[in-house]
């Protein structure tokens, strides 16, 4: 009975993984092309706004979310996982679990590379070391994998108020090669100066920082495990949702507070930037756990997603990783669909396209689903 349970109450985690895998595999794409079928290409400015990243310094939208979240279910995922080797690991546990952190950090890192660092180029000069979200997921991962090893959750709680607060205090403090501490601008601030100062040509160019940024990753790793801890250990789900919902306003409460003396800034992962992307994972989480967790009767309502959630790193590297044509499984898709789409007029094409695409996704990802086969990292 007690399996039984602990499997109904993580709907909530795969259901949450497998909508924020929908919107980075096609559904922004598929909610483009509907707008623009409806409106006649008049998309509301709103919506595009909030379907693409801010501007270095400009804000906060719901594409910058996509990320936080990323990370953010990996480390709620955990507790459940870490939960299962400590109880077949025996004495050994923490051995064989270093082992497979060390194999995991690795292949997110190496695929990292092959995604967006230009690992298939065999040419060095094109390479770049940091340049991925699995990248950070791995960072993220490796810092939350020692501390659940190491200590329990008042132990995690702790650690990640340290990572939280060492990254503010050195980028808003720290001076470097003659700059004072706190500037924050694209080409101008210590976690940039950092990457560039460590990995010379191979930095990937963009105004997002990841070596000393690994702090935040981490950091934000440890919230998404405080999350899945509340899941696993609090008996009655009306206080799981409660407690969610605390550390929902709590997180988005500091870090509104926190964005006057530090901007909100995800290209730098700031404190207040990971406060408040976090503020709003606990929110979905909590609302997912309620709906799909603890009503049973919408528990239905998780299985689409479900199905998406369960192969989050095929879906991942099929919609990020580059093609012939736009993306692996456009290069895919584009010849099947194209032609067909094309018959129709207007903004119809569009739309055809990317139902049929992310209709065919889907059915792939079911049959996946229905024959657990499963990649894992």
């Amino acid at each position: 009975m007690k399996d039984e349970a602990i499997k109904r109450r993580i709907n909530s985690i795969d259901a949450l993984r497998g909508l924020d895998m929908f919107m980075l595999s096609g559904g922004a794409a598929l909610i483009f092309a509907f707008s623009h079928w409806m409106t006649n290409g008049q998309t509301p400015a709103l919506l595009t706004e909030q379907l693409t990243h801010a501007e270095f310094g400009a804000g906060f939208t719901v594409w910058d979310l996509v990320m936080p979240l990323f990370i953010f279910i990996v480390g709620a995922s955990m507790p459940f996982a870490f939960a299962k080797y400590r109880s077949k690991g025996g004495k050994w546990w923490r051995l064989s679990t270093s082992l497979r952190v060390i194999r995991r950090v690795a292949l997110l890192f190496i695929l990292g590379m092959l995604v967006q660092g230009n690992l298939c180029s065999a040419d060095a000069e094109k390479m770049s070391l940091f340049c991925n979200t699995l990248q950070a997921i791995a960072e993220g991962y490796l810092i939350a994998s020692i501390v659940l090893m190491c200590g329990g959750i008042r132990c995690q709680i702790y650690s990640c108020l340290g990572l939280l607060v060492s990254y503010w205090a050195l980028m808003r403090f720290m001076p470097y090669d003659g700059n004072p501490g706190g500037l924050f601008e694209a080409d101008n601030n210590l976690a940039i100066y950092i990457d560039h100062y460590l990995q010379g040509d191979w930095q990937d160019g963009t105004p997002y920082s990841w070596i000393l940024t690994s702090l935040s990753f981490g950091a934000l790793t440890l919230l998404g495990v405080l999350g899945g801890q509340i899941i696993r250990l609090v008996q009655k789900q009306r206080n799981s949702v409660l407690l969610l919902s605390g550390a929902a306003c709590t997180c988005l409460l500091c870090g509104y507070l926190l964005s006057f003396d530090t901007p909100i800034n995800k290209h730098l992962f700031t404190t207040s930037m990971v406060l408040w992307a976090a503020g709003w994972c606990f929110a979905l989480l909590a609302l997912f756990h309620l709906a799909f967790d603890c009503t049973q009767r919408l528990a239905w309502l998780a299985f689409p997603f479900k199905v998406i959630g369960s192969n989050a790193m095929l879906v991942y590297l099929l919609a990020e990783t580059p093609g012939i044509r736009g993306s692996i499984w456009d290069s895919i898709c584009i010849p099947l669909f194209e032609n067909y789409a094309e018959c129709f007029t207007d903004y119809t094409p569009a739309l055809i396209y990317r139902v049929l695409s992310y209709l065919l996704l889907w059915l792939c990802l079911y049959f996946l689903y229905r024959h657990k086969a499963f990649l894992r990292v």
